[in-house]
This record gives C-alpha cells, structure tokens and sequence, in this order.
C-alpha cells in the first residue's frame, strides 16, 4: 500500500543509525560513510528551506491550473457541480502519485501540497453532494468520510499530519453518533471517549517495533499523542461542562451549571497530568512525559478559570519561576546520570550498543550483498516514517 521504495526506505533508517552512532562517536566518518555508501537511497528530499517553498511554488501552481480550468468552463454550470471538484482532486491526486513514482520526491514540499490539494478537492465534492442530496445531513457522514481519506493518505504516503486529522476525525464520528444515537448520549460521553481513546493509545502503542508497522513509527507516535490529549481532555473539567447537557446554564444565568460527578472530574483534571509525568519517569517514555508537561499547564489554566486566587500575570510568573528553579537543580542533580537519567540529549538507548554497532559495521564492510527492507527491524529515527523513539 505504501507508495514509496521500501529498500530506499530501510537505508534511510540504516542511514539515520549510522548518523547517531557517528554522534555518539562509536564509530568514525569513514565507517559512516562506508555503511551509507552500501545503502544508496535516491529520495529528492531536500531542507526544510526549500520544503516550504516548493511547497508554496506548488500551491500557486495548482491554483493557477485549477483557475484558467475554470475560465475554460465558465459557459457551463459545472463549477458548482461536485463533480467538477472531484475531478480536479483526481487531476491532482494522479500528479501526485507521478511525481513520486517517477521523480522519486519523498517529503519534498511538492508532494505535500499536491496531497494536501488533492485530499481538500475531494473532501470538498464529497460535501457539495451531500448537500445536494439533503441540506440537512448528519456530521457523522463528513467526519466518517474525512476519517477514511485521512487513513487512506496517511497509509500511502507515511503522512503524520494525516494520521493526526484521520484519528481527530474518527472521534469525532463516534462523538456524534453517540451523540444522535441515545437521549443520554451526551451525559455519557466522557467516560466513552476515555474507553476509545484508552484502547487507541495501548493498541497504537502495542503496534510500534513490528514488522508490519516498520515505516509508520512516527505515525504511531502521532496517534499516542493525540489519544492521550485527547483522553485528558474528555475528563476535564471545563470542557464536560461546556458539553454537559445543562450547559446552557452558563450563558443564560451568572452561576455555571454544576457538573454530575463533578470531583471526579476535578480529580482527573488535576491529577492526569501528574499520573502521566509519573508514568513518563517510571517508563522512561518521552511522548507521555511531555505531554504531561503540556497538560499541567492545562490543568492550571482550567483551574484559574473557576478560581481567581491572583491576576494571571502573577501567578504564570510565580509559576514560571518555580519550574525554572526545578528545571536548574534537576540538571544540576543529574549532571552526572542516575538511575538510569540523565539531563544530556542522548540518543536512544537500546540502540547505542557497542557491540551492536561494531557487528553493523563488520558485516557492512564484508558483507557483499545489500539487506532487504523488508527483513531488518529499526527503532528510532526521525524521518521518514522512522520516528523519534520513546525512550531516553
């Protein structure tokens, strides 16, 4: 299903390890440069610089292309058609399978645009014909349909921005069917989108070092952070009662609407960030530990917005001073690296094995055939669809 060259893909990653072992100075330049000689990748990929203006070069392009189709056709009503918007996507979606296929461009700017152009014309005909067909159609049928064209382009080009939209729109389905499906849909919705977004998070987390899932690491990594945003945020506080049934109380009187189990959700609003810092430390897990860093800001903002014990610039002051002196002895406390820390960007761990590194490069150098991508297992790495490793 994936459109690129997945021997091309396996040296990228080989590339990518031989570049942090070559950091972490376990081996030379010359052994670095052997290993990515006997694994040639021929990717266009160039720096982020030139991503986003070919990116931008690309968007002008199109536009242009799509505007002078539209004054060909201006005689016609098929402008406002659906079918004229799905016929430009499929224009620009077979453009973009040819300028991979045939000039090799692999997260090149060009490709980006033509997907994310393409994905827009499409989405946008699917919703012109719903509205043609009923004016009064369920959300549930667009987020659905944005669900499968996100999975669809995040499987085939190894998008993370897709993998993000795909899952924030399979909530969403599951949000309003639930919602249209039972009187008491919204009252139970909390604990609902905890279940769903529980499972996404162990299930993408069970899926990372296997075979099939190789080239999709930094995929996975999207969904855990999405799934665990997400799971905070169908517990907080503020946002059940912005959602509650009895919301509208906080527009139509001065008191806000009491919430149904309201400590539960104070105690997950306050506790889940701290309950993720812990998980993070206790399994050395960078993805759940940042994310916890970010929600306790969260957690603050939502507790500031029912109890105004200061002004907001005092208490992000006090706030940021305090983490600021945390931030200092705990560098300085781990300047020499215990229990397994250290405050020093290290590189992943389990990959930095002496042993390992210097078996790479003996069979490298003796080795007169080239592996394929299909049997070797990478872990770490943070382009590519190889991603950044959860460990440190």
């Amino acid at each position: 299903m994936i459109i690129y060259n997945n021997i091309w893909l396996a040296n990228l990653l080989i590339r990518e390890e031989a570049q942090k072992a070559r950091k972490a100075e376990a081996i030379s330049i010359n052994e670095q440069k052997e290993i990515e000689d006997k694994h040639p990748v021929g990717f266009y990929s160039p720096n982020i610089f030139i991503r986003i203006g070919l990116f931008i070069l690309t968007c002008i392009i199109v536009s242009f292309s799509i505007g002078l189709l539209m004054l060909m056709v201006s005689d016609t009503n098929v402008i406002d058609k659906w079918g004229f918007s799905f016929f430009v996507g499929i224009l620009t979606y077979i453009a973009l399978e040819l300028m991979v296929r045939k000039s090799n461009h692999f997260k090149s700017g060009v490709d980006d645009a033509l997907m994310w152009i393409s994905g827009g014309l499409v989405l946008t005909a699917f919703i012109i014909l719903q509205a043609d067909v009923s004016n009064n159609f369920p959300y549930s049928r667009i987020s659905f349909f944005l669900c499968l064209l996100a999975l669809f382009y995040a499987v085939r080009f190894t998008d993370m921005l897709m993998t993000a939209i795909g899952l924030l729109a399979l909530i969403a389905t599951i949000f309003f069917v639930w919602k249209d499906l039972f009187l008491w849909g919204m009252a139970t919705m909390p604990f609902l989108m905890m279940i769903v977004c529980s499972g996404i998070y162990f299930l993408s987390k069970r899926s990372i070092g296997k075979k099939a899932t190789l080239y999709y690491t930094s995929c996975l990594y999207v969904i855990q952070i999405v799934s665990l945003l997400v799971l905070y945020l169908a517990g907080n506080y503020y946002v059940v009662q912005s959602l509650s049934p009895a919301s509208e109380g906080i527009y139509n009187s001065a008191e806000p609407a009491p919430v149904p189990f309201g400590f539960f959700f104070w105690a997950w609003t306050i506790l889940i960030p701290f309950i993720y810092l812990g998980l993070g430390i206790k399994n050395k897990d960078v993805i759940i530990l940042r994310t916890g860093l970010i929600l306790v800001a969260a957690a603050a903002f939502t507790f500031r917005n029912y109890y105004h014990l200061m002004p907001i610039e005092g208490a992000l002051s006090i706030v940021g001073i305090i983490l600021l002196g945390i931030c200092y002895m705990v560098m300085k406390y781990l300047k020499t690296p215990k229990h397994g820390f250290t405050y020093e960007d290290l590189e992943d761990d389990n990959f930095m094995d002496k042993l390992k590194v210097e078996s790479l490069i003996v069979s490298e150098t003796f080795s007169g055939t080239q592996p394929q991508g299909e049997n070797t297992r990478f872990g770490g790495g943070d382009f590519g669809g190889g991603g950044a490793s959860g460990n440190f």
